[in-house]
This record gives C-alpha cells, sequence and structure tokens, in this order.
C-alpha cells in the first residue's frame, strides 16, 4: 500500500515487542501498541494546530468523525494501562519522540494542521477495519475522554517560535563559506553555506541552530560543533578552525539585505521520514513553499503526502492546505509577512543579495528555489 505514513514511521522499531505479557494481549500486542502510537502522533500535531491556526470547520468535521467511527477516544483511555508495562510504553514513547523530532527538527515551520489530518486519513488509521478487536467494548467509555486521561497520553506540547527580534540584534552580519561534501555518486563538490557572524565573536556555522527551539544559548550546548570564533584581521574575514584561523572562502559579508530587496520566484523546503532506507516502504514527505514576486506580493502554501506498499497492493495519499497571501517586505535581516486575511509572521532572511536565485534560509531553514 502507498499511504501517508507519519504515525507509521518508525514501527519497525516496534516489531521487536514480544510476547512477555501475553495476559494481556490487547494493550501489549502489535495491533494495539500501533494505534496508540498513531493517536499520540496524530495529538501531539491536533495540539499545535489549535495553538495556532486551528483546524477549518470542514477538517474539524472530518477528525471529528473519524475519532467517532475508529473509537479514537476509547483507545485514549485504554492507554492509560500501558503505565502497568514500562517496557512497551517506553518502546512508544521512544518512536514517539523520534517521528515528531525528526520531522519538526527538518522544518520548524512545519503546518500542524495539515500534518494531523493527514494522519487521521491513514488507511492504518482507520482502526475500525484495521484492528475491530481494538474496538470491543470493555467499558462504555465517555464521547470525550476525561482531562486527566488526555494529559496521560499526550506527550508534551513544545512548540518552536521564530527568532525574535532579540536574536537578530546579535548578529553583526553573515557571509558565506565552502566546504567539500561527497556528491550524487560519489563526486566530491564543493558546498557554499552561509556563516552567522554574533556581534560577541561568535560564529553560527549551521544557521538551522537560529530556529532551535531551546534557543541560542541551549543548541550551542547541544551542537558545540556547530560554533566557532570569528575576527578580522589584515583585510580578511577569518574563523578559528583546527589548525588555526582560516579566512572565509569569499570576502564579503553583509550586517543587512539592502533596502526594498525583493525576492522573486518559488522557494521550497522539503522534509520526511520514513522506513526506506532500512528495507521498509514506507514513507512521508512534507513541505512547505513561499511564491514571492517582485512587487511584494507572497503566497504561502503546504501540503503533506506518503506511501506505502504491502505485496502487490500500492495507495498515495496527500494533503494540501489551502494557500495563504499576503504581502511581503525586507528590513535589515527579517522578512516581515502580512497575509490577507490579517495575521503575520516574521522570518530572518538569509540569502546572497547578489544571487537569491538558489536558496534562501528561513529562521535558519533552507527554501531550495524551484521552477514550479
Amino acid at each position: 500500500m502507498r499511504v501517508n505514513a507519519m504515525a507509521m514511521t518508525l514501527l519497525v522499531s516496534l516489531t521487536v515487542v514480544q510476547s512477555a505479557y501475553a495476559q494481556d494481549t490487547a494493550i501489549t500486542g502489535q495491533p494495539f501498541m500501533r494505534a496508540a502510537l498513531t493517536v499520540m502522533t496524530f495529538d501531539y500535531f491536533a495540539t499545535r494546530c489549535k495553538q495556532g491556526r486551528g483546524f477549518v470547520a470542514a477538517d474539524s468535521a472530518k477528525i471529528e468523525a473519524w475519532q467517532t467511527a475508529n473509537g479514537v477516544n476509547q483507545i485514549r483511555l485504554r492507554m492509560r494501562d500501558l503505565d502497568r508495562y514500562p517496557s512497551q510504553k517506553r518502546q512508544i514513547n521512544q518512536a514517539f519522540a523520534q517521528i515528531t523530532e525528526k520531522v519538526t527538527s527538518q522544518n520548524s515551520n512545519i503546518d500542524a494542521c495539515t500534518v494531523a489530518l493527514s494522519i487521521s486519513k491513514l488507511p492504518d488509521s482507520q482502526f475500525a477495519t484495521v484492528s475491530p478487536q481494538l474496538l470491543a467494548p470493555t467499558s462504555s467509555p465517555p464521547k470525550k475522554p476525561h482531562r486527566s486521561a488526555q494529559r496521560s497520553v499526550s506527550a508534551p506540547v513544545s512548540v518552536t517560535s521564530a527568532p525574535d527580534a532579540k536574536i537578530a540584534a546579535q548578529i553583526d552580519s553573515f557571509g558565506f563559506n565552502s566546504r567539500p561534501k561527497i556528491g550524487i555518486g560519489g563526486f566530491v563538490t564543493i558546498d557554499i553555506y552561509p556563516v552567522v557572524l554574533f556581534r560577541n565573536g561568535d560564529a553560527l556555522t549551521n544557521v538551522e541552530g537560529l530556529s532551535f527551539k531551546g534557543g541560542l544559548e541551549a543548541y550551542k550546548r547541544v551542537k558545540p560543533g556547530n560554533w566557532t570564533r570569528w575576527r578580522r584581521q589584515g583585510g580578511e574575514l577569518q574563523l578559528a578552525q583546527k589548525g588555526g584561523w582560516k579566512a572565509l572562502s569569499f570576502r564579503t559579508t553583509y550586517p543587512k539585505l539592502p533596502d526594498n530587496f525583493k525576492l522573486n520566484g518559488l522557494f521550497r523546503s522539503l522534509s520526511g521520514t520514513g522506513t526506506v532506507a532500512i528495507g521498509g516502504s514506507q514513507s512521508l514527505a512534507v513541505w512547505q513553499d513561499y511564491r514571492f514576486s517582485a512587487d511584494g506580493r507572497v503566497v504561502r502554501g503546504n501540503g503533506a503526502g506518503g506511501s506505502a506498499e504491502a505485496g502487490d497492493t500500492a495507495i498515495a495519499t496527500s494533503n494540501i492546505a489551502p494557500n495563504r497571501r499576503g504581502r511581503y517586505r525586507v528590513q535589515g535581516l527579517t522578512l516581515h509577512i502580512t497575509y490577507d486575511d490579517g495575521s503575520s509572521e516574521s522570518r530572518i532572511l538569509i540569502t546572497d543579495p547578489k544571487d537569491p536565485k538558489s536558496a534562501i534560509w528561513l529562521d535558519g531553514v533552507s527554501y531550495v528555489r524551484r521552477k514550479r
């Protein structure tokens, strides 16, 4: 089957679940374990959605119908019994953490509403069809889960916020450096990447750190190898590297982008996860894009899609959120967008102002120029 396999991404890790607790296979068996992981992942993104723009009425109705038809609230209540089986609960929590961390770390601006709705459409999320035994009446669950039960199965939600003005104020300038890397086919190519130079002498060599949910200091503790020091010496800008100070490959740095700077074209960020690399057949792709026009207009889009296979059967699903339209302006190193619905967003923008045709970085996330 080709399916949107978000909640199933790491189910391979659950195949090691043993039958040591055969006295309660309904809870510790693989069907319930998979259903629990799916519900946990859905709840995570649904909560993030509600903290943001929220579901539109039509999508909310679809989700409610899915939960009712598939006993989702009943599954949530039964998940409390996992406390009696710490090994199984730990496996689910680890798989859940890996799924959410992989997707959100690769794309901090992910549209949680789109992902949540996509999860509810998974063929394997239709528990009434694929695992009807899970819905066997063990009690009379309420129509909505008790608040304490909801807290017990929903992981703490940490919403990544865009870097604020305080971070922008700490930036002295940005430049570009180069390094060798192995490209397609094993050939050595040159990778050109941005470097953020801070006023205190720190240099960030992986701009994704700008959007790290714990902040710059936390990112420095977690990823110390992505930080170094910089200085200006003898008319050139240098970075501290192994073996001493070395000049940046490109001499020009930019304290800000030019006044009235404009972008033009479609820029897309793509992230995903799956089991293909380890011999599986499930995958998920999540994308966001911005289509900028030189007249100051912008259209933002996003979506999610996935696939999986089983035998000779193949299914593919996708979910695309409605586009949001608005106007943008660039001030210093900040991209400001005001949408036609009155909402707005601000992102730290890094790009080569002389050649913004290949890629841009928004809050440290790379958006590559696409033809369409």
